[in-house]
């Protein structure tokens, strides 16, 4: 029985072989200390970048470190590791993989190498890479990760020969990576091949039509054209109060009997928490489809007021869960605002009291999540996010969201102009479940 390939290699672009053959002897670039490979999405970058990276250092070192870097070990894993380790094994290398101690061995002949597996999620993350010597290093999606953690990652590099390979979609044209990388790539020896989906030849020409009627706007700009341009002006423009793709009304879940007529996988609520003149609001969202269609159902919020106490607003919330539950027979998961955890205890305690399920309630973790604004336009354009009409308040927030202009150096969630509770109770209510959405399907 003939054994299945582990990896189907297609025709290489010509970008793709030249970031293949640019370090290899005889080579116009092979002086050159680093590499970076920029564009749009679904172009070939990473693939093609990551193969290149390890035959380059099984080509130049024997018994050296070198670093696999990526936004978290758990992305790396995903969107680099797993591919590569297929794409190795194709090609005859041995890899011998240690996940708890997140480190590659990776042997050709005698020749033998060890690659660090290393996150670079926050300011904290420059010091994983304290200490150790290498010998070169790839980023994965580099304009994600904080500048200090680069320049220690990069500062590591101390070995004769060591080379830097750096792999991104474009962000904002005041970014540090487009300021002090990109455009001072010739005074540190670096080339750039900036890629679009046409260098990617496994495309076909359907799945790129595809892609790119997924973003509008600014994400437009740059996650298909490849673009470091600026987020200015309103954020979601082609979103109106009456733009029928975008809502959908009672019928399409209730029937007339006002029954619920669909399923929902999980049916989950945010909660964003009023202070210093802002509202407490509520929001439901149901996943239909497990985690690949969402429906934000209902939504509700205490009006601003002076007087508004911890016990009105656990009161509201009452009334709110067991409105909710009556409607659509339950509520999965609860996430409240985490910055303010004296609040949840009360939420806790409230619903006990009231015999409501408590043991649902917990602090949404990801409610500084950068990526909000893509992941939602991502998920309007693809028909996988509608909004009820009744929830004319979230509505008018969405379509009302500002860039702030002022502040383009700031991380994109937290430079919108006119940031509401809305908005933040809407996000809530998926940001928790944002790494089992597949966003490519």
């Amino acid at each position: 029985m003939k054994r299945k390939a582990l990896f189907k290699f297609t025709p290489f672009s010509r970008k793709q072989k030249m970031v293949l053959e640019w370090w290899m002897p005889g080579s116009p670039y092979a002086d050159m200390e680093g590499i970076i490979c920029d564009g749009s999405i679904r172009s070939g970058k990473t693939t093609v970048m990551s193969l290149s990276f390890v035959m380059w250092a099984m080509e130049t070192f024997d018994g050296e470190n070198l670093a696999l870097c990526g936004k978290t070990i758990q992305s790396l894993r995903r969107n680099v590791i797993r591919q590569l380790k297929n794409m190795l094994l194709s090609r005859s290398y041995q890899v011998e993989e240690h996940r708890s101690e997140d480190y590659l061995i990776i042997r050709k002949g005698p020749v033998e190498n060890t690659f660090y597996l290393f996150g670079g999620k926050d300011e904290g993350s420059q010091d994983l890479v304290q200490g150790i010597t290498l010998a070169g290093v790839f980023f994965d999606e580099v304009a994600l990760m904080p500048e200090s953690f680069v320049n220690q990652a990069t500062g590591r590099c101390s070995k004769k020969g060591f080379k830097f390979w750096f792999n991104c979609n474009p962000e904002g044209p005041d970014h540090y990576f487009k300021t002090e990388w990109i455009d001072k790539r010739t005074e540190k020896k670096l080339i750039r091949i900036h890629f679009n989906m046409y260098d990617n030849l496994s495309l076909a020409p359907e799945v790129i039509e595809s892609y790119e009627r997924r973003y509008k706007g600014v994400f437009y700009d740059r996650f298909i054209r490849g673009l470091w341009v600026l987020a200015s002006g309103l954020i979601f423009r082609y979103f109106a109060e009456d733009d029928l793709p975008y809502l959908f009304d009672d019928s399409e879940i209730f029937d007339q009997n006002d029954e619920l007529k669909v399923s929902f996988f999980k049916l989950v609520m945010g909660i964003d928490f009023g202070g210093n003149g802002s509202m407490t609001t509520f929001a439901l969202t149901g996943y239909m489809n497990r985690y690949h269609d969402l429906r934000l159902l209902e939504e509700d919020g205490l009006p601003l007021s002076e007087d508004i106490d911890a016990k009105k607003i656990c009161d509201r919330f009452i009334g709110f869960y067991r409105m909710v539950t009556e409607k659509y027979g339950r509520v999965d998961w609860i996430f409240p605002d985490s910055a303010s955890p004296t609040m949840i205890n009360s939420l806790i305690s409230a619903a006990k009291e009231a015999g409501l399920p408590y043991r649902n309630i917990e602090g949404c973790l990801k409610n500084e999540v950068s990526e909000r604004p893509k992941t939602v336009d991502l998920l309007f354009n693809t028909g996988r996010l509608k909004i009820n009409k009744r929830c004319t308040r979230i509505r008018k927030s969405i379509s009302s969201l500002r860039w702030d202009e002022d502040h383009p150096e700031r991380p994109e969630d937290k430079n919108i102009g006119n940031c509401n509770d809305w908005w933040d109770c809407f996000c809530y209510t998926w940001l928790d479940f944002v790494e089992y959405i597949d966003l490519n399907r």
